[in-house]
């Protein structure tokens, strides 16, 4: 096909989002969002995505998409469209399985060549430096606060993953904090184990911010998770001093219970902390955009 549009998709580890993106105005057409099983098989898993993307571009039938741009989370593959992921408990049985194989059956108007993959928090921090909350900052940090924690670090409007101040491939989900990682802390999973540790209760991430206004322990452990992405912020920042890191992810929904804990443990780096403009959009943007630099 050839077109104007790329068919972006955004590949989180409860959802899968997708749109047509405007490769002239990064504008989004037609974006829908669906729950996705992180545990079915490959084919299921592309299933569901065959089914997210045919309804976007029946929304649009006179359109023409000239490819499509996958966000996915690490590792992966990104040149090959092999997904590697293991031991986070999401898409464990999708180790060694072929996306582009699998795209490439489910939309047979795209050529293999045509369908691409990008990093889904490089491509979330793409699209804030190109419309939104890092636009015009010369060196970003970028983080998607969710059911795990992805990181991207840019120069001049590029991602890097290697340099000063930048740990390998740009992942800092892995690096060790208290007895286990970064993710295991600052995720999803890590605030409902914290709060469960405290309350005796069993509540999602949401359930936990909600109930932060009437239940100071659950407004305790949004402060603590602040104050904890602060710690693990401002060694980070130090080294690779960003104009600006900028925060994604369901979780950052809710940045006004964690914000200023994080922007405090950070002050005397002087790194200004900001929240996503284009919230959900982002990764799709950012996929438009890699998707143009391949």
């Amino acid at each position: 096909m050839s077109g104007n549009l790329v068919l972006a998709f955004d590949v989180g580890g409860s959802h899968v989002a997708a749109a047509l993106v405007d490769l002239t105005t990064l504008s989004i057409e037609a974006a829908q969002s669906q729950p996705l099983d992180t545990r079915a098989s490959g084919e299921a898993v592309m299933d569901a995505f065959g089914e997210i993307g045919a309804g976007v571009l029946a929304k649009a039938p006179a359109r023409k998409s000239a490819g499509i741009a996958m966000a996915m989370p690490g590792p992966f593959d990104y040149q090959n469209g092999i997904c590697y992921i293991r031991g986070q408990a999401k898409y464990d049985q999708l180790f060694g399985f072929d996306f582009r194989r699998g795209m490439a059956a489910r939309f047979p108007d795209f050529l293999p060549c045509d369908i691409r993959f990008v990093n889904d928090a490089s491509a979330a921090l793409l699209g804030e430096i190109h419309r939104g909350a890092a636009a015009g900052a010369g060196r970003v940090i970028g983080l998607t606060l969710g059911t795990g924690i992805g990181s991207a670090f840019a120069v001049d409007g590029r991602i890097v993953i290697a340099g000063p101040g930048v740990p390998p491939h740009g992942y800092i989900y892995c690096l060790p904090w208290k007895e286990g990682t970064v993710e295991d802390t600052l995720s999803s999973r890590g605030l409902q184990g914290r709060y469960r540790e405290v309350s005796g209760r069993l509540c999602d991430a949401r359930e936990i911010a909600a109930l932060a206004s009437t239940d100071p322990l659950a407004k305790k452990v949004m402060e603590d998770f602040g104050r904890d992405l602060g710690a693990v912020l401002l060694p980070l920042a130090t080294s690779f001093r960003p104009d600006v890191i900028v925060l994604g992810g369901a979780i950052a929904r809710s940045a006004q219970l964690f914000l200023p804990a994080a922007q405090e443990a950070i002050e005397k780096n002087g790194t200004c902390l900001k929240v996503f403009h284009l919230l959900d959009h982002a990764a799709l943007v950012g996929a438009a955009v890699a998707w143009q630099e391949k």
